[in-house]
């Protein structure tokens, strides 16, 4: 079981902050709540909702104050949404005014941050859950921009019939140009150099 903590004015907003905070249903935990006052008799009272819930539940929200605890200890302001979460992936979405400094040029800071978080939250599972990172939808944004990219250099390979060498790119980044080019006629993509970051090599291909 895994005990988290959070406080409101009332038992209402302490249960209504845990449910927003988690992504849970009130039905996956068990709940306490504890009246605290300040360090004066006349303080606001505060109420603690002690919640506890299963460690298999918990992934996702794993993932997000991972995110959370990341981004603080580089003091970025942020806050942190729990998208999407299913056996197969997690979204998160940031919402920041340093955006700019998280995404980094041509988005390395993003990958690098979700690189690392899966690496933490998928060490010790048995089965590898995919923890994707989005902010301002930059990835959709980005996408966009790769396919076209990927069209136009298909198009000038083809005129040439000489291949073209792209920029180093992330894996996510290089699935994006394969599988746009998949299917182009006498186009072919092939992955250079070794690590996480290769070049993308469109060829000519005869008939």
């Amino acid at each position: 079981m895994i005990l988290r903590e959070f406080s409101g004015g009332s038992e209402n907003e302490a249960l209504e902050i845990a449910l927003d905070t988690l992504k849970l249903k009130q039905d996956q935990l068990e709940i306490e709540y504890e009246s605290k006052f300040g360090i004066f008799p006349f303080g606001k009272k505060q109420v603690v909702a002690k919640v506890s819930f299963e460690d298999e539940l918990a992934f996702g929200n794993r993932s997000l104050m991972l995110v959370k605890d990341l981004l603080e200890k580089m003091n970025i302001e942020a806050k942190i949404y729990l998208i999407e979460e299913n056996d197969e992936k997690i979204v998160i979405e940031i919402e920041s005014p340093d955006s700019a400094l998280i995404i980094g040029k041509k988005g390395k800071n993003l990958e690098a941050l979700q690189v690392i978080v899966n690496v933490i939250m998928n060490k010790d599972s048995k089965k590898w859950t995919k923890v994707m990172i989005d902010i301002g939808d930059y990835r959709k944004r980005r996408e966009s921009t790769l396919k076209k990219l990927a069209l136009q250099t298909a198009n000038q390979v083809r005129k040439s019939q000489q291949s073209i060498l792209l920029e180093p790119m992330n894996p996510f980044e290089r699935r994006i140009i394969h599988m746009e080019l998949k299917n182009e006629t006498r186009i072919e993509t092939v992955s250079e150099g070794d690590g996480t970051i290769k070049r993308i090599k469109v060829l000519y291909k005869e008939n």
